[in-house]
């Protein structure tokens, strides 16, 4: 009875030992992931796409590297379970990703206009006067009702801030998403009871250009 029991042991720690070893887990190397699948695409297939348009892929789990014939991988660079292609202007898109996934989807390919980017509030508003004091705490502010870039050139580029006389601020400029912050200016650069002008161009990430034009007053000295 106990000789019986051994062999059955050996036998089955021997099928286990063709594989990985007897007792031990399986290496990466013997194991197969079977590729990730789409779980839902936006828009959904069989709808309008416009070139340029966003289409939205859902996997069940990261893919890994997924790519398409007609519609490029934006932004470059992406991880997790969702994958953002640009729509080229083709109507059947060809998706493939890691371990053999694919799939073709149609649609109806139109020819769309898109707004450019929107100026939705700007501080100091354009021609109301601002405190000397504000300005220099805050910076000029500009948000819009899209994630703006500043085109061809480097952002202290894409605006121009001039005054009396000539005067001209070579501003430093940061942006995060839809806002743009001019400054903080430094103590000194602007003059109460004065009148500035700001000029600008910013984009949206298809290109589209939106020109800025504020006239920035400043306030009189109350001391």
């Amino acid at each position: 009875m106990r000789y019986r029991r051994a062999l059955r042991f050996l036998l089955a720690c021997g099928a286990v030992v063709a594989v990985s070893g007897c007792g031990e887990a399986p290496s990466e190397d013997d194991l197969t992931l079977e590729p990730a699948y789409v779980i839902g695409i936006r828009p959904a297939p069989g709808g309008v796409i416009c070139e340029g348009q966003d289409i939205v892929v859902v996997f069940n789990r990261d893919p890994g590297d997924a790519r398409c014939d007609a519609a490029r991988l934006y932004p470059d660079v992406q991880a997790g379970s969702l994958r953002t292609f640009w729509a080229t202007g083709r109507g059947t898109l060809s998706f493939a990703w890691d371990n053999g996934g694919a799939l073709a989807v149609e649609y109806h390919v139109a020819i769309c206009e898109y707004e450019p980017p929107m100026l939705v509030s700007a501080f100091p508003d354009d021609r109301e006067p601002v405190s000397l004091d504000a300005l220099q705490e805050r910076g000029i502010v500009l948000v819009f009702d899209v994630e703006v870039y500043s085109g061809s050139v480097d952002w202290d580029e894409a605006f121009a801030l001039t005054g009396p006389d000539g005067w001209a601020w070579d501003a430093p400029v940061t942006a995060e998403g839809r806002r743009v912050t001019l400054g903080p200016p430094a103590p000194g650069v602007f003059e109460a009871d004065q009148t500035y002008g700001l000029r600008g161009v910013v984009t949206d990430d298809r290109g589209n250009e939106t020109e800025i034009s504020l006239t920035i007053v400043i306030a009189e000295d109350d001391e």
